[in-house]
């Protein structure tokens, strides 16, 4: 791996969006924090609720493979959220060994709403680029996702 190219940049990337999330969750928090079911989560606990509202319904190995986490750590985020009633546990009516994992419904207008705002301080950070600017980052972000996604799968 000697002849690799210098990657930094997209850990930098990484890190700079990470920021800005975290961020848009705390701008949030500071207007809605009276009535705000979310404001009373740890960043970390906003990330596994992002997680679930990606690709929910899921499983507890579904909350793993896309947080990361081990079975344990998933297993006990997972059951403090439901004490917290910010998600539920059900199961499959298809195979009833297997436990389906949702989002409250009123907490998905907190999620959506945070999730808007972030796409909109990302576009606000790319409101000075020029339209080729613009082209080239956007190609070369799709190119990375595929490739990122081609490797996950594999």
């Amino acid at each position: 791996m000697k002849d690799m190219p210098n990657l930094e940049v997209i850990f930098l990337m990484h890190r700079a969006l990470e920021h800005l999330r975290r961020r848009t969750v705390a701008e949030y928090w500071r207007t809605n924090q009276q009535d705000d079911l979310i404001a009373q989560l740890n960043q970390r606990q906003i990330g596994y609720l992002f997680t679930i509202h990606q690709h929910e319904p899921c499983t507890l190995l579904e909350v793993m493979h896309h947080s990361g986490l081990s079975k344990s750590a998933a297993s006990t985020a997972v059951a403090k959220l439901v004490r917290l009633k910010m998600v539920t546990r059900v199961r499959n009516a298809a195979d009833r060994r297997e436990v389906m994992i949702r989002l409250q419904p009123e907490l998905r207008g907190h999620i959506e709403a945070i999730d808007r705002q972030f796409r909109c301080n990302v576009a606000a950070c790319l409101a000075g680029a020029s339209a080729g600017e613009l082209a080239g980052i956007l190609a070369g972000a799709e190119l990375l996702y595929q490739r990122v996604l081609e490797n996950i799968h594999e």
